[in-house]
């Protein structure tokens, strides 16, 4: 029933030594969402070793964090490229700090120079834009089939900008989620999590409506059905996800569009704050 907090921090250090904490007190906030932009954490070790903590803070690590309950569940709720670590003292504590970005090593060292002969094939375009990504990826099925450069193809720059453009032609998306690349069509899921957040159970607040058409530049759109909610902390809950939600104010299908993530092992938060899209 939702007790024993759970939260391990695992990082492989930029010299490839791995490290594992689970026994200090570990808080995060990870910012999740479902377009290109990475999706970031900042986690915060206390009274780690000076050694310790100067090896898991340094720039180009990775890490690994998982959470949840012991009684229920844990699984991994973030993946990155460590960007930025301090350790300072706050009190009587030493506070190690990370920051670290979903994806952010494959995607700025994704530089290509292609060009192809006429009526070549956007799929193969494609590929050849997520080989150098680098990341395993998902959704290259909505790529319509047959689709052709009639006129050949060339681009240099970065392979996520090309991969933009030419998902575009075909009204599609991609974001990264824990080091996987999906591409996707807007308003529809990437996964199904068979979730059911319910009044009284999951849900820590009653789905409220939000108006917003700060995505859009068209005056004329009409602004997507959008709520707003928390929830229990839970591994699935993640942009792209599809989940049941029942309440007295909202019941019906959702897309998670946005998903910020707060807890400690600890005391306080623990809990995954949501806006999503009905479906």
């Amino acid at each position: 029933m939702a007790f024993q907090r759970y939260i391990e921090l695992s990082v492989t250090t930029k010299d490839g030594e791995s490290v594992k904490i689970d026994e200090l007190r570990i808080d995060f906030d990870i910012e999740r969402t479902s377009s290109e932009k990475n999706n970031r954490a900042v986690v915060r070790v206390y009274n780690l070793t000076k050694e310790t903590s100067a090896k898991i803070s340094e720039a180009d690590g990775h890490i690994l964090l998982r959470a949840g309950y012991k009684d229920e569940a844990v699984g991994t709720i973030f993946t990155g490229d460590i960007v930025r670590g301090t350790r300072e003292r706050e009190g009587n504590d030493y506070i190690t700090t990370i920051e670290a970005f979903d994806g952010r090593t494959a995607v700025m060292s994704g530089i290509v120079s292609l060009s192809y002969a006429p009526d070549t094939d956007a799929l193969t375009v494609a590929q050849a834009l997520l080989d150098a990504i680098g990341l395993a990826n998902k959704g290259t099925d909505l790529i319509p089939s047959g689709e052709k450069y009639a006129h050949g193809y060339c681009f240099f720059g970065m392979a996520v900008d090309g991969l933009r453009d030419l998902l575009a032609r075909f009204g599609l998306c991609f974001t990264i989620q824990d080091e996987t690349l999906f591409i996707y069509e807007d308003g529809k899921e990437m996964e199904n999590t068979g979730l059911q957040l319910e009044e009284g159970g999951d849900l820590l607040s009653l789905p409220q409506i939000v108006s917003d058409k700060t995505e859009t530049s068209d005056i004329e759109k009409e602004a997507a059905n959008r709520w707003a909610f928390s929830a229990k902390l839970n591994p699935e809950l993640v942009s792209g996800a599809m989940v049941k939600v029942s309440s007295s104010t909202f019941t019906g299908e959702v897309v998670i569009k946005t998903a910020y993530s707060t807890g400690s092992n600890m005391d306080g938060d623990f809990r995954v704050d949501i806006e999503a899209e009905a479906v």
